[in-house]
């Protein structure tokens, strides 16, 4: 018997894992991989939010010492204007973009260090129920062989196309097809000279680039989820073609070095599910998925392992029951993660800006506390209600004048 079982044990339950064995707790990691494992559609962006809580748990200087280069310098060019600012309010000062490979073995090792135990090439079929409780789970070893185990709470910690979620009926809300969001192609690329952490804003298009480890820089565009795709074949021209047309300078860098990976291109659909019942709860991307646009998926999957974990920890140690404690978990989960998945969703339609719009960034180039204020939306330091609130708004536009 378990206190905590985590299906998962990559970034989202890792974190979890980590943070409740530290707190006494009896827990066990269950996955399908084999650790160290990669994970390839990802943007790897931690955003400060997330930097700020791996310092917190302690476990930073082991990403730094992987030679994973922070990111201080943040740049949104619109053609006819460039903001250039830095997310405030956040005690490290930079975002970081481990790949993930990295990332999800430090996590899991700190975790593992904290006494967690891990059950690796585990695929899990599903929970075990005392009447509406979950009380453990089932699944199968690489051999055949059935496993199981028991616990207090389950926590699915498995990604968007969760089994948890599906085994214990956990309802979506929030609903978005992938069509209404935005379709990402992306590769990894060595030599690219870069300005920190840039953004591109085209007609219909979001271009992008930063570093991560080994030397080498991501370097992407985003288009609308309706847009057409391309054979796989002729990604490569197609990518060139609009980098050559839309933003001759970073086509110019990103071709004087040399990709190294294969292209990689995903869209996905974009909910929230019910974050907890009787006996599980869910973390990071398995609760709550948003569109990959505004890269914010690591640092969601940080904040919800530390706000779970804070619960569960109450609720294991008596100052409640565990039913009275993840009670208030999807409301703290919500108030923070549904306003930003309802502004990537709206910056994924990457429609004309409107008059307004225009009017925004104008002011925005004036204003460099306000500019970095805007950024703090990205680096979730800065709350899209407390930017774009109506008192917020008013002082730009007043200061503007």
């Amino acid at each position: 018997m378990y206190d905590v079982i985590v299906v998962g044990g990559r970034c989202a339950g890792a974190a979890t894992a980590l943070l409740l064995a530290r707190q006494g707790h009896k827990v066990l990691i269950v996955d399908q991989a084999s650790f160290p494992s990669d994970v390839k559609l990802s943007t790897h962006l931690v955003w400060h939010a997330g930097v700020d809580l791996l310092q917190k748990w302690g476990v930073l200087d082991a990403l730094h010492a992987t030679k994973c280069p922070p990111l201080t310098a943040f740049s949104l060019d619109m053609g006819e204007l460039i903001l250039r600012g830095c997310p405030p309010g956040s005690q490290m000062g930079e975002a970081l973009a481990p790949r993930r490979i990295v990332m999800d073995q430090v996590l899991l090792d700190a975790a593992l260090a904290a006494g967690a135990q891990l059950h690796q090439g585990v695929t899990f079929e599903d929970v075990i129920k005392d009447g509406d409780r979950v009380i453990g789970i089932r699944g199968r070893q690489q051999d055949g062989t059935t496993f199981t185990a028991q616990a207090k709470l389950v926590v699915g910690a498995d990604g968007s196309h969760s089994r948890v979620a599906r085994t214990v009926s956990s309802d979506d809300y929030n609903v978005s097809p992938k069509e209404a969001g935005a379709y990402n192609t992306y590769a990894y690329f060595s030599g690219v000279k870069l300005d920190g952490v840039e953004f591109f804003s085209r007609p219909e298009r979001m271009f992008y680039a930063w570093q991560t480890h080994d030397d080498k820089v991501i370097v992407g565009i985003i288009q609308p989820g309706h847009a057409p795709r391309v054979e796989r074949a002729d990604v490569e021209a197609q990518f060139y073609s609009e980098l050559d047309t839309w933003v001759p300078s970073l086509a110019a860098r990103v071709r004087a070095g040399q990709r190294e990976e294969a292209w990689l291109g995903a869209a996905i659909g974009t909910f929230c599910r019910q974050a907890s019942g009787p006996g599980w709860a869910l973390v990071g991307d398995a609760g709550l998925t948003m569109d990959p646009i505004s890269a914010a998926g690591i640092t969601n999957a940080l904040r919800d392992a530390d706000t779970l974990s804070d619960l569960v920890h109450a609720g294991l140690s008596g100052q409640s029951s565990l039913d009275e404690a993840l009670a208030g978990y999807q409301a703290k989960r919500d108030a923070v993660s549904v306003p930003l998945l309802q502004f990537a969703q709206e910056m994924a339609k990457l429609a004309p800006p409107t008059e307004d719009v225009i009017k925004l960034f104008v002011a925005l180039a004036g204003n460099q506390v306000q500019t970095d204020r805007y950024f703090g939306v990205f680096g979730q330091t800065v709350t899209p209600g407390e930017f774009f609130g109506p008192d917020n708004m008013a002082q730009l536009f007043t200061q503007a004048v």
